[in-house]
């Protein structure tokens, strides 16, 4: 491979990157706006959740519980007649409906043990299953604290074990700080795959890559630019994202190594691009080159565990898939950005991201240089 040849196609790519108005508009939109708005917007943790009340008590112990339901977990509750309950929950104006049962005081008082139900609208996923736990856990504290005040003030017996719960690398459990930086995953994974295969297909449309032919360059250096150039461009916008978008705009802190965080980055986009530039070879046009990339995209990326987690999935498919780059990737970001990880705890990670990149190029190179063969 000639070097001087590599460098002089690496350039030529970079400005016709960089030259192209809208394609650099939709990338500075990529990597800050639609973060900036994907971490705020989908936020995962309880906001704002709105509770019925149904009070057939009307007792001090359920004002108490009542007016512990308080923002910004919750709305204000509100209270309302049996008739209207069923039809509110059907209109989806309430998530969340406490039945507070007749006599309940009266029966926590007497040693009996009454049932306090809510009902869930179980099609708002988020709200129903952590919501619920918030909204037991309010209940069970107040009641406690009123059987304390009916034995005069003598505490109830322990059950001797004291739980203290302390958040690790996100002490908030901010869903803000999760959103932030797999979004930046999704989106470079996005346009590496799609600008490396553009890349290809814009030269074979338009009759340049005839030009190509009759220089002195190999296909492995023509293929090698392209990957290249996307490598340098896009890594200069997602470290640029995680700068100023991850921790200025979000305030997200970064614990690891932005120089580690770089080279796994420039690795993990290297093994993308060369998987584009593999699909390309199998497009003959962009419309058909798009319709493969999404497919391909999407799998890839629900089943990075970036969104969910790798343990939800079937046992068969979380050890087959450990095998893609983007599963590998999202691993190391989040080790390196929230744990401080160091190499000696990602570095299998990039051996995997590296060994599926050359696997990957070894394929593209073979298809490509098929595809220019023909072309001649």
């Amino acid at each position: 491979m000639n070097f001087r040849n590599l460098f002089v196609l690496t350039r030529k790519e970079i400005r016709s990157v960089l030259g192209d108005v809208v394609l650099i508009a939709l990338m500075v939109y990529f990597f800050t706006g639609a973060v900036y708005t994907s971490a705020r917007g989908a936020a995962t943790e309880v906001r704002n959740a709105s509770v019925a009340i149904l009070d057939h008590d009307r007792s001090e112990l359920t004002g108490s519980i009542v007016s512990a339901i308080l923002p910004p977990r919750f709305k204000t509750p509100r209270y309302v007649s049996d008739a209207d309950a069923d039809w509110l929950l059907d209109m989806a104006k309430y998530v969340f409906i406490i039945d507070f049962p007749h006599d309940l005081e009266k029966n926590l008082s007497d040693g009996k043990n009454p049932e306090i139900a809510i009902i869930v609208d179980a099609t708002a996923m988020t709200h129903a299953s952590a919501g619920t736990g918030y909204l037991t856990r309010i209940i069970e504290e107040e009641i406690q604290r009123y059987l304390q005040k009916i034995h005069l003030g003598h505490e109830l017996p322990s059950p001797g074990v004291d739980v203290v719960i302390r958040n690790r690398f996100n002490p908030n459990a901010s869903s803000i700080w999760h959103m932030g930086v797999t979004q930046i995953i999704g989106n470079l994974s996005l346009l590496t795959l799609i600008l490396a295969g553009a890349a290809v297909i814009r030269e074979r449309e338009r009759g340049t890559i005839e030009h190509l032919l009759v220089m002195p360059v190999s296909s492995s250096e023509i293929a090698f630019s392209k990957i290249i150039a996307n490598v340098l461009v896009i890594l200069a916008f997602a470290l640029g994202s995680l700068f100023f978008v991850v921790h200025g705009a979000l305030d997200i802190p970064i614990q690891g190594s932005v120089l580690l965080f770089a080279a796994g980055t420039a690795c993990y986009i290297f093994s993308f691009a060369a998987l584009g530039i593999m699909l390309a070879t199998l497009a003959p046009h962009m419309p058909q080159f798009g319709l493969l990339c999404i497919p391909v995209y999407i799998v890839l990326y629900l089943l990075s565990g970036a969104m969910t987690p790798l343990d939800n999935m079937p046992e068969t498919l979380r050890e087959y898939i450990q095998i893609s780059p983007t599963v590998q990737y999202s691993l190391f970001t989040h080790q390196v950005i929230f744990r401080n990880a160091g190499l000696d705890i990602v570095g299998r990670n990039l051996l995997y991201i590296i060994g599926v990149g050359s696997c990957f190029i070894i394929v593209a190179l073979l298809r490509f240089r098929s595809m220019l063969s023909k072309q001649g």
